[in-house]
């Protein structure tokens, strides 16, 4: 068997390392990209066709129902988180993205060493690059729904001022305002023709969004249905607010900014130190890693160094809340 898989490597084995490093990176992305298309064309075969006059309550149902039991909650979470990153990816494939990154990963380790501990670890740490990112771009959702509210507000309070009900004028709405509010406002329209309470349906709308701006428009709403009163003055006056909050969250930002810039900094500059350090004194680093010592006050700052990094991305996503 060695004689025959031999010649197949043997080009590989002519070549520079990082030219057959490079080589063996682009065969491993093309193929997974190739299997990621068969399985999606192979998906789109066996997929149940949509009837022509729609789908029918059972579909618009089933992706409610799968979030509220089993495993489907950890994949409502997850297609949530995919959405909210607003590029355009959906569960599946944020997770090809993440089993690329491991894959990618998992090469560049082997390919210098040969080791497959080495690989296995570079896996795991590159898939959970992928998924940091995609974890941190999560809010971007809900920025723009935050920005977007006002103007759908408004949008939405000429509607029912030009006499079509509230679901009409949700879809009426969500024809003219950009996503990810449209969809929202989508969602509800639809909620409301089946025959939904508005309590129950703006209720779960807003937990989708999960904004603190859309869930005053839920109680508005909902404040509405149960007592009366006139709800397009009502929307206009709750725009009006959310509008000022936009404001002045990002008067907060642009003053705080120098103060958020500065800490990543102090945060980089111990890595940057030892950055300076493995390039001009490389003999003093080496003798400072031998000794046990070293090598345990260096994983303690590094572990610090991470605490901190994350404490300090906690502190400045919790402003988005409020």
């Amino acid at each position: 068997m060695s004689d025959l898989v031999r010649p197949v490597f043997a080009p590989l084995n002519a070549m520079e390392p990082w030219v057959g490093a490079a080589v063996v990176l682009l065969a491993v992305v093309v193929l997974a990209l190739v299997v990621f298309a068969l399985l999606a064309a192979l998906g789109g075969v066996v997929r149940r066709t949509e009837p022509e006059d729609g789908p029918s309550l059972a579909d618009l149902a089933e992706p409610y129902l799968r979030a509220r039991r089993g495993a489907g909650r950890f994949d409502a979470e997850f297609d949530r988180m995919a959405e909210g990153t607003q590029l355009g990816l959906t569960g599946e494939t944020a997770a090809g993205w993440v089993l690329l990154g491991a894959a990618v990963a998992a090469v560049l380790a082997y390919l210098p060493t040969f080791d497959e501990f080495y690989a296995l670890v570079a896996a795991l740490l590159g898939g959970l690059a992928v998924f940091l990112v995609l974890w941190t771009l999560q809010n971007r959702r809900r920025r723009a729904i935050q920005e977007q509210l006002p103007d759908g507000l408004f949008q939405l309070s000429r509607s029912l001022r030009s006499g079509l009900n509230l679901p009409a004028s949700l879809r009426e709405t969500s024809s003219s305002i950009p996503v990810p509010l449209s969809g929202l406002f989508a969602r509800l329209a639809a909620a409301l023709s089946l025959g939904e309470s508005t309590r129950h349906a703006v209720r779960r709308v807003a937990d989708t969004a999960r904004v603190t701006e859309f869930d005053l428009f839920a109680e508005v709403l909902a404040l509405h249905a149960e007592s009366g009163g006139n709800l397009p003055s009502m929307l206009d006056r709750l725009a009006a607010s959310v509008r000022d909050r936009n404001q002045f969250r990002g008067y907060f930002r642009s003053v705080t900014t120098l103060a958020r810039m500065g800490a990543y900094f102090v945060a980089l500059s111990a890595p940057a130190a030892l950055l300076l350090y493995f390039l001009f004194q490389r003999d003093m680093l080496d003798r400072f890693i031998a000794e046990p010592v070293g090598q345990q006050m260096l994983l303690a700052a590094v572990v610090l160094e991470v605490l901190g990094l994350v404490w300090i991305t906690l502190l400045l996503r919790r402003q988005d809340d409020y």
